[in-house]
């Protein structure tokens, strides 16, 4: 009998956790995906094309310079604004969500 209360005591903690991991996963979904959301809107139309082309597409800054008819220098200024951006939206998220 106290085996089997201690087996069933062990599987709901189980349950428990693997729900908590699925809840930190889905909390960690939801603040990449706001900061996307959010961090999106105060980018430029430069910033965003740039960020799309390098983070989405993994080009090269001298394609996406060719692409967009800019600098490659542009190209790499416009990306770290971006993620600078994204990166100061995620902290402010990350306080907030908690």
């Amino acid at each position: 009998m106290k085996f089997d209360i201690e087996n069933q005591a062990r599987g709901i903690q189980d349950l428990i956790d693997e729900v908590e991991k699925e809840q930190d996963k889905i909390t960690e979904q939801l603040r990449y995906t706001l900061t996307g959301i959010i961090g999106g809107r105060e980018l430029s139309d430069q910033e965003h094309a740039v960020f799309i082309e390098r983070a989405l597409t993994h080009k090269s800054f001298s394609d996406i310079a060719l692409s967009l008819s800019i600098k490659e220098s542009s190209a790499k200024t416009y990306y770290k604004r971006a993620i600078d951006k994204l990166s100061a939206c995620a902290i402010r998220l990350k306080h907030k969500i908690k």
